[in-house]
């Protein structure tokens, strides 16, 4: 699972009022992004808030082809995107409030009683600089990293990733590594932060015909020469989980777990797989020049998405 570290900003600026006093403006946010707006808006707007003091940061741009593609990158290259402040469609804003910011942010009725207090905007001539990447998980209780995923090529893909079961889909997206219609996750791997795979289950690692091949990752888990899919006797094609040897098995030991059980009932099909895919988008602000603040460059922060489902079909 893909971690990020927010390097809380602190930019301390002064500016003279008109009786020559000075005092310091102090921006203290945590640069976890937020978002209003979809692509079938007419506006996104990316935003932080803060209280105590209230404050906002919001940058509004508009939805487009090439807008579109920050929030759904398709690879990893995490190559720049960028935009031009006009001060119309596209504009950076701080604001100061006399109540909660959430109040009136994204809200189409404002709550009563927040008002805005201040509102500076950029100049038309900054930029905005978007940079996105993406994480994919099968959601199987293993880390990604840990399954053979390797590292990022030139086209920013996972090229050399690890397909245990040769069906067309890495481990990491995987959520049947072995293909034996039996989910990774229901086949106890066990993962742990400390020991990592140590403890994952191998039900034949003391059996006639067994191995060492933890079951997420042995398409026979009885070793009994039978594939675990071709245990499933519902003739479905679904799972094997339900399916328990009655005449043979000792305690209700489930076909795929009995190697005294080695009919065979031949599978043609196979789960269907579904992983989720979270973006990430960087977004820093080139030559912010507001009537108070003036930095170079201006880390907004991580706008980090709801993991999406994705549906992907064996090979």
């Amino acid at each position: 699972m893909r971690h990020y570290t927010y390097i809380l900003l602190l930019l301390l600026l002064t500016m003279s009022c008109d009786d020559g006093d000075v005092f310091e403006v102090e921006l203290l946010f945590d640069q976890e992004l937020e978002l209003c707006g979809d692509d079938e808006s007419e506006f996104y707007l990316l935003y932080d808030t803060k209280l105590d003091p209230s404050e906002s940061l919001t940058l509004k741009f508009p939805v487009n082809t090439a807008t579109r593609a920050i929030f759904a990158p398709t690879d990893n290259l995490g190559e720049p995107t960028m935009l031009t402040i006009n001060g119309n469609n596209t504009a950076f804003n701080y604001r100061t409030y006399d109540g909660d910011p959430e109040d009136l942010i994204c809200q189409i009725i404002p709550e009563p009683g927040t008002t805005i207090t201040n509102d500076y905007e950029a100049q038309a001539g900054a930029e905005v600089l978007f940079v996105s990447t993406f994480e994919d998980d099968d959601n199987d209780g293993i880390p990604s990293i840990l399954e053979g995923r390797g590292e990022l090529d030139e086209n920013g893909l996972y090229s050399n990733a690890q397909d245990t079961d040769g069906d067309g889909i890495p481990d990491y997206r995987d959520q049947d590594d072995d293909n034996d219609n039996i989910l990774t996750s229901a086949e106890n791997p066990n993962y742990d932060e400390i020991l990592g795979l140590v403890n994952a289950q191998n039900t034949d690692l003391e059996l006639p015909g067994g191995d060492t091949i933890p079951d997420y990752l042995d398409a026979d888990d009885d070793g009994d020469g039978v594939l675990t899919r071709n245990e499933d006797t519902d003739d479905e094609g679904i799972s094997p989980l339900n399916d328990f040897d009655t005449s043979n098995g000792a305690n209700n030991i489930p076909r795929y777990r009995d190697p005294n059980a080695t009919d065979e009932y031949i599978q043609l099909e196979s789960l269907v797989n579904q992983y989720t895919r979270r973006v990430f988008v960087d977004v820093t602000i080139l030559q912010a020049n507001i009537d108070i603040l003036s930095i170079e460059p201006l880390y907004l922060g991580t706008y980090i998405g709801d993991a999406e489902p994705i549906t992907e079909e064996d090979e």
